[in-house]
């Protein structure tokens, strides 16, 4: 049985990971706060996808990694109003869509990030969007 690795361990890299950006800059994401101790309120950035709806729009999200975290998936919301399939009314976001294949311990903050980027970017017959800048 392999070890396994600490929670605050965990967020301590991923929060490490993303003061550092990945990629083009589309998404990022760090804690809500500097105070935080239990690494558990964070704040994410994702910029639209091109070629769809929300191409080089920024949208934001809140991020909550609860104490099961990485057991348990983290709860993320928009704050940013969208028009998406995978986002209910309250910005919730259904993971289980955005994961088709599920959350597993191994994954992180970035792996949804990622996710819900490229699911905006497949995401169909959503042409009209709340205008920029309102939040839930």
């Amino acid at each position: 049985m392999a070890a396994e690795i600490p929670r605050n361990f965990k967020l301590l890299q991923e929060l490490e990971d993303g003061e550092k950006g990945v990629g083009d800059g589309s998404i990022s994401w760090g804690l809500e706060t500097d105070d935080d101790m239990t690494l558990t309120f964070w704040n994410a950035t994702i910029i639209g996808p091109p070629r769809c709806p929300f191409e080089n729009r920024i949208y934001t999200l809140h991020i909550e990694t609860g104490p099961d975290y990485p057991q348990q998936p983290p709860k993320m919301r928009f704050r940013t109003r969208i028009n998406a399939a995978f986002v209910n009314s309250s910005g919730a976001i259904d993971m289980k869509t955005v994961l088709p294949r599920g959350w597993n311990k191994t994954m992180s903050i970035k792996d949804v990030l990622k996710a819900i980027w490229v699911s905006m970017g497949k995401a169909k017959g959503v042409q009209h969007q709340p205008q920029e800048g309102l939040l839930y």
